[in-house]
């Protein structure tokens, strides 16, 4: 009789120790994958400081603007203000030419390294 108490004492211990490592494992599952969350939203703000940081690189409106005027060579033609834009997968400014306020062409304006990239009148 001792012998089956013993034998069913190791039979529910044994049960219940599958049941808590069943348990415990399902909860490393889970940690792993929180962990991979956790690591894709540092990708994906990593990805957002890098936006920012290029972003924070770019010249402002008002250098671009001064630079195409630097291209401007005819009496009385200003530039404009520049707009913002991405062409080519690159970021530009696109700055008026204004004549008697008349828009009479564009200067584009690398928005990074300030470069004259040309445009309708607004060639190097």
């Amino acid at each position: 009789m001792i012998k089956k108490i013993i034998v069913a004492l190791v039979v529910v211990v044994a049960v219940l120790g599958l049941v808590f490592a069943t348990l415990d494992n399902s909860n490393n599952k889970n940690t792993a994958n929180n962990t991979t969350v956790t690591v894709e939203q540092q990708k994906i703000q990593t990805n957002n400081n890098t936006t920012d940081n290029t972003a924070e690189q770019l010249i402002s409106t008002a250098e671009a603007q001064k630079i195409a005027s630097n291209f401007i060579e005819e009496a009385g033609v200003t530039a404009g203000s520049p707009t913002l834009t991405k062409q080519d997968n690159q970021m530009v400014y696109i700055v008026p030419i204004i004549d008697n306020g008349q828009n009479v062409g564009e200067i584009i304006i690398d928005a990074e390294t300030g470069r004259n990239l040309g445009g309708a009148g607004g060639s190097p």
